[in-house]
């Protein structure tokens, strides 16, 4: 069950050298809701995770992330729930058909390989 369930229509990607971000969002506006990654592919620790607010940000949460026909599932290590907002489990949907949120996806896919 995840504490906050982000239905994609916003995607932002900026693949720089060995640096890479990916963001997904409910809208253009940031109120309703987001996910940022970056980081550099394999860094699982120094990877830099973003939800909703710049407040709820930190460094070596993610602990896993699983892929769907849907979207993804981000699972944050407990330790860092309180860092987050309490969240322990973020829920992106993209659709099938977006090129943009495929595109995106894409990139959250390199950075954690």
């Amino acid at each position: 069950m995840a504490d906050i369930e982000i239905r994609a229509r916003a995607f932002w990607t900026d693949v720089e050298g060995a640096e890479h971000a990916v963001g997904f969002a409910a809208s253009e506006d940031p109120e309703d809701g987001y996910v940022i990654l970056e980081g550099r592919p394999g860094d699982r620790k120094g990877l830099y995770l973003e939800v909703s607010d710049e407040i709820f940000a930190a460094k070596d949460a993610v602990e896993a992330v699983e892929f769907t026909d849907t979207g993804f599932t981000l699972a944050i290590r407990p330790a860092m729930a309180a860092k987050l907002g309490m969240v322990s489990a973020v829920v992106v949907f993209v659709g099938a058909d977006d090129a943009d949120g495929q595109a995106a996806l894409a990139v959250l896919k390199a950075l954690l390989a």
